[in-house]
């Protein structure tokens, strides 16, 4: 089973953290106005830190007020 990225897009900052068999990892933010280029810049930088690769990710979790602007899959990742 692959991982799930969780990614809470706010206002200003948007929060990304990884599950992996139950157990969370490497949460950290983004600052960003744009929610878009925050959404893939956060995700990119979570993918390098972590060595993942996009199919390390079976899903990508979007939450927060900029959610309603990620309407399609990111990196072809279901999203939900």
């Amino acid at each position: 089973m692959g991982k799930i990225v969780g990614i809470d897009i706010g206002g200003s900052t948007t929060k990304i953290v990884g599950l992996n068999q139950g157990k969370l990892f490497s949460p950290f933010l983004v600052k960003a106005t744009d929610p878009i280029s925050s959404v893939y810049g956060a995700f990119g930088r979570f993918l390098n830190e972590n060595k993942l690769q996009l199919s390390d990710i079976d899903n990508i979790m979007v939450t927060g007020v900029g959610a309603t602007f990620i309407d399609e899959k990111i990196f072809g990742i279901p999203t939900h």
